[in-house]
């Protein structure tokens, strides 16, 4: 008998949502800048907000100091860190004041060592090994980020991606990517879910999120510990009005999107856990034999004797 074979990650999510079915009644919750906005107050703008998923309500928590952050992940610990595109810093976010400092301290701002004058649109992630992630979207490149420095190391080459991808979440091993779903002209970009290689930093559509998540411009996207994909879209100045960011649930499978709620305006980023599905990793997950319930056998038994019958009619003919 051969052994079985592992499976992606991806496909173990089935299983990984049975694992994780006792906390399936419990709210979720979302970390997220909104990073544009139409408050009045300009310190609720470029502010972290804590976000129940399954409704849409929203707590305010505090200004980040920082005018664009648009990546947020937690590591396995608990810590929230942000990539902020204004000051190319790579930045720890406090949960209960939202203030951001620059990972190395204080006066480590431009952390990234990139310049200042390119706009790159950040997205951000951590693995299960706890080695943190930045995607940009404009350079369509994917990093590694040095959590003690903030430096940033281009993975294979930059624009390696192929596609501006938006922002970017782990389930084990496994990366998936969110497009970005209107350029600046509002023309269609990239409305799509990827899968991406940490090797050699290219992204492969899985497909497209669907009319129920248009129109959009940037991001976020994260697993949350049940393994269930979770996004929301910048729905500002879209094609009609501003409009609330919109919460998504993904189907990492199919990329079908499904809208859930709407909340605060403006949303490019979300976290919200360390990556899921670690426990997971390397584990063989044998392939069921497929069995045929009794009607399909009598269907597959009438399908033959038809098949049949016309053959021997076509000989005696």
């Amino acid at each position: 008998m051969c052994p079985a074979a592992p499976i992606p990650v991806r496909t173990a999510i089935l299983l990984l949502l049975l694992l994780g079915s006792a906390s399936a009644w419990a709210e979720t919750i979302g970390w997220a800048v909104n990073s544009r906005g139409n408050e009045i107050d300009s310190q609720r703008v470029d502010a972290l907000w804590r976000i129940d998923l399954e409704t849409g309500q929203s707590e305010y928590i505090g200004w980040t100091s920082y005018l664009d952050v648009e990546g947020l992940a937690f590591n396995a610990e608990g810590d929230l860190f942000g990539a902020d595109d204004d000051t190319k810093t790579l930045i720890k976010v406090n949960q209960s004041t939202g203030l951001g400092i620059p990972v190395g301290g204080q006066a480590n701002r431009n952390n990234m060592e990139l310049p200042l004058s390119e706009n790159l649109d950040f997205g951000m992630a951590m693995d299960c090994d706890g080695q943190a992630w930045v995607v940009s979207s404009a350079q369509q490149t994917l990093f590694r980020a040095d959590l003690e420095s903030g430096e940033l190391t281009v993975v294979a080459e930059a624009g390696s991606l192929g596609a501006p991808i938006s922002d970017i979440a782990f389930l084990g091993d496994e990366i998936l990517g969110i497009g970005v779903g209107l350029n600046a002209d509002r023309t269609a970009a990239a409305p799509n879910l990827y899968s991406i290689d940490a090797q050699s930093g290219r992204a492969t559509l899985i497909g497209p999120l669907g009319d129920a998540a248009l129109p959009y411009f940037n991001a976020g996207l994260d697993f949350d510990d049940t393994g269930v994909l979770w996004a929301v879209t910048d729905r500002r100045a879209v094609p009609g009005g501003d409009f609330p960011s919109a919460i998504l649930k993904i189907d990492p499978v199919t990329a079908r999107a499904e809208l859930v709620a709407e909340t605060v305006i403006g949303l490019e980023s979300l976290a919200v856990g360390p990556a899921a599905a670690c426990e997971l990793r390397g584990t063989v997950i044998p392939r069921p034999v497929p069995v045929l319930s009794l009607e399909a056998l009598l269907l597959l038994m009438l399908a033959v004797l038809i098949v049949g019958a016309v053959q021997v009619r076509s000989r005696s003919a």
